[in-house]
């Protein structure tokens, strides 16, 4: 493994950041000091334009929307798992639902999470950071206000929706 990437790696467990994003990473330079030694040093690329977040969330809201992502997508790919949370946010955007991120997630029958009173499970890092990324903009989904999963769904109105995208065992629709 070439030494510069060795040291990004070091880096980032001493500093303990563990929400780094690839786009991050692949915007990664790296610069040798000394050929001889091999002494590098890295520096992230700025970026031409900063992301703004889709919607305004606070910390607290961004672990709720993480939680739901941990028990709606338990299982699933972290592509999965930010479709889930991106479909949370287009419905927060969407006019035909509640116009924040609380009134949707706990809208009645919305999510079997709240239902069952899985929503209060601790969220991993994995599905904060897919709440992250859906919050800045990753939507997988290209703006689905559905999910479901077809194998264990017993909603009968599911039915009338016409899906148009699956990611694991979600399938999506608008």
């Amino acid at each position: 493994m070439d030494r510069c990437y060795k040291t990004l790696i070091v880096s980032l467990l001493v500093l303990g950041n563990l929400f780094v994003s690839i786009k991050q990473i692949y915007a990664l330079e790296y610069y040798y000091l000394d050929n001889k030694t091999e002494n590098c040093f890295l520096q992230i690329k700025e970026q031409d334009e900063k992301k703004e977040a889709v919607i305004n969330l606070n910390d607290e809201q961004i672990m709720l929307l993480s939680k739901l992502v941990a028990g709606e997508a338990r299982g699933e790919s972290y592509e999965g798992q930010v479709a889930v949370a991106a479909v949370v946010i287009n419905r927060v955007k969407d006019s035909r639902f509640p116009d924040s991120l609380e009134g949707v997630i706990y809208q009645k029958n919305a999510f079997s999470v709240v239902k069952n009173g899985t929503i209060y499970a601790e969220p991993t890092s994995s599905t904060y950071r897919a709440a992250q990324e859906a919050l800045y903009g990753s939507d997988p989904t290209n703006n689905a206000i559905y999910f479901w999963n077809p194998d264990i769904s017993t909603c009968n109105w599911i039915n009338t929706l016409n899906p148009y995208l699956r990611i694991g065992n979600h399938v999506f629709a608008k």
